[in-house]
């Protein structure tokens, strides 16, 4: 599988968009395409266009979670598409659609995707596990034996009861992609605990994971500064006896990925606006 980064935090170069978002192509081993999150806003069509990707060419596109810095370009593929004359389906998880809001009750900004796409027939609410074929599976796991973002804290979300409460992200949905007897995980900002998801994954193949492409979700947003030193080595030491290779960005952080890099050297990259790797 190659990779290729249409959004990310960071850019080497002057002819490319940065956003603090995601959004990856996806070129599989048997010609298939999966464009994985769509960034904050348009400017990964812009990068695409720049990097010789037409993303309305992909064969589905997959939201990971129901924020902004994943979905917010959402409208401009759909209309993309439409423009295109293609129909491409775009799987989400139920609940990415609801309220999320950053910061506590008092004092919070929205973070959320306009609920109004959900309408849209190209759209696609997928449960806990659904398979995409030839080796390809959306999954989400509640499973919490691994620490989580502490910053999770701050993001809550509107219940059915009109109330806010602590997002228990039960709207991510990662993809394990199983390719020429490897096993690949692709998540986006890891909510729910890279470790975690990498149990999940697993957990469905039956076997250890050979490379992970993920945001791991390390940095505090506020502040762009480590989030947890500690649990950012314990994490390091985890990878490192799993002996799986890492490619990570946007809410990793730079710092963090110093600290992982210290322990698993050659084995973890990270990766920003116009990378493309072979994982």
């Amino acid at each position: 599988m190659r990779a290729t980064v249409l959004m990310e935090n960071s850019t080497p170069s002057s002819r490319l968009l940065a956003r603090h978002g995601l959004s990856l192509w996806l070129e599989l081993a048997d010609g298939r395409r999966i464009l994985f999150d769509m960034g904050p806003d348009e400017g990964f069509i812009a990068n695409a266009r720049t990097l010789g990707v037409d993303v309305t060419t992909a064969d589905a596109a997959v939201l990971s979670h129901g924020h902004y810095d994943h979905g917010g370009g959402l409208p401009a593929f759909l209309s993309a598409c439409a423009a295109a004359g293609r129909d491409v389906p775009v799987y989400v998880r139920e609940g990415s659609f609801d309220e999320h809001v950053s910061g506590t009750h008092a004092s919070r900004h929205a973070i959320g995707i306009d609920p109004e796409l959900a309408r849209d027939p190209r759209v696609r609410v997928v449960s806990e596990r659904h398979d995409l074929g030839d080796g390809l599976t959306l999954f989400s796991t509640s499973r919490r034996a691994h620490p989580s973002a502490r910053s999770n804290a701050r993001l809550l979300r509107r219940c059915e009861d009109g109330r806010l409460a602590p997002d228990d992200f039960a709207h991510e949905q990662s993809l394990l992609v199983r390719e020429g007897g490897r096993l690949i995980l692709v998540s986006g900002c890891s909510h729910g605990g890279v470790l975690n998801i990498m149990d999940a994954a697993e957990g469905l193949a039956g076997a250890p994971l050979d490379a992970v492409l993920a945001g791991m979700h390390l940095m505090d947003p506020s502040g762009g500064s480590v989030e947890d030193a500690c649990l950012v080595r314990e994490l390091a030491r985890e990878l490192d006896e799993r002996g799986v290779r890492c490619l990570t960005f946007h809410c990793t952080g730079i710092e963090a990925f110093s600290i992982l890099r210290d322990r698993l050297g050659e084995r973890v990259g990270y990766l920003h606006v116009g990378s493309r790797v072979d994982v």
